[in-house]
């Protein structure tokens, strides 16, 4: 959060006035130390509250008291020309420290309008903040869809392309639950793999790929089926130009195997 972002906010008001919450005090705490632009405005704020205060906290001057009696008693005195008259009641001396004092409300009501402008900019600054974060959630989740989509579209590219050749790759004896796919473009030599229908590998563990040319295995790299959590449905393999049959071992996770060792699934072009 930038220094001018904070200042415009109206956190540092409230905070000089005593209305933030302890983990606000500590941003603002953690603020002033990082910036000193934020150090220097609460400064000026405390600096400009107190003189504010001091300035209008008026006290009443020398005679008010007997000007105001006496405007009081003449304002109030009874019109012998009405019979129905009464005699005002005499004003006491507490009434008249509540009509010098009204000049201090208003230094008061004033800092009042102060602090809700204060909190008014805070309140906004949080919403918008709030509503900037939801965007970028969204923008993140769109691009993450956008991604899947993408993925989607490539796959059924592969699977629909006519020169694509299906290999189904069935399981040994030893891994009934086991299968997989191979998708080998006629024209171009590249070699694609449906991992999907393997099971997961044990900790520890890998799949390798492997093409049989000239009755050699020879390794066509590791096989990936998970990818930030999601299955990965075709992953392009190492070319071999022609091949006699496809297989997926399964080997120790780290560097390819110069061999299979736990072949797992096998199929013929």
């Amino acid at each position: 959060m930038e220094p001018k972002d904070i200042i415009s906010s109206g956190i540092l008001e409230l905070y000089c006035l005593g209305l933030t919450q302890p983990a606000e005090n500590h941003d603002v705490e953690v603020w002033a130390k990082e910036y000193p632009e934020i150090a220097t405005e609460i400064a000026a704020i405390q600096a400009g509250i107190e003189g504010y205060a001091q300035t209008h906290a008026i006290e009443p001057g020398k005679g008010l008291k007997e000007k105001l009696f006496a405007q009081i008693n003449k304002s109030s005195v009874t019109d012998t020309r009405n019979p129905l008259a009464k005699e005002p009641a005499p004003v006491s001396e507490g009434k008249l420290r509540s009509i010098s004092s009204a000049w201090k409300y208003a230094a008061a009501a004033s800092i009042i309008l102060l602090i809700g402008s204060a909190a008014f900019n805070y309140t906004f600054y949080t919403k918008y903040k709030t509503a900037d974060s939801d965007l970028a959630a969204a923008r993140i989740e769109l691009q993450q869809q956008k991604e899947v989509e993408d993925g989607m579209h490539k796959d059924m590219g592969v699977m629909a392309d006519k020169n694509a050749i299906p290999v189904s790759l069935k399981a040994m004896p030893d891994a009934a639950d086991a299968a997989a796919r191979i998708y080998w473009m006629k024209n171009t030599g590249d070699v694609y793999i449906d991992p999907s229908n393997l099971p997961e590998a044990p900790s520890g563990m890998q799949y390798q790929f492997w093409a049989i040319v000239d009755n050699k295995p020879v390794s066509g790299g590791m096989i990936t089926t998970l990818k930030d959590g999601k299955t990965v449905h075709i992953q392009k393999m190492k070319s071999f130009g022609k091949a006699e049959a496809f297989a997926v071992s399964l080997e120790k996770a780290g560097p390819e195997s110069p061999a299979p060792t736990q072949v797992k699934v096998m199929g013929k072009i």
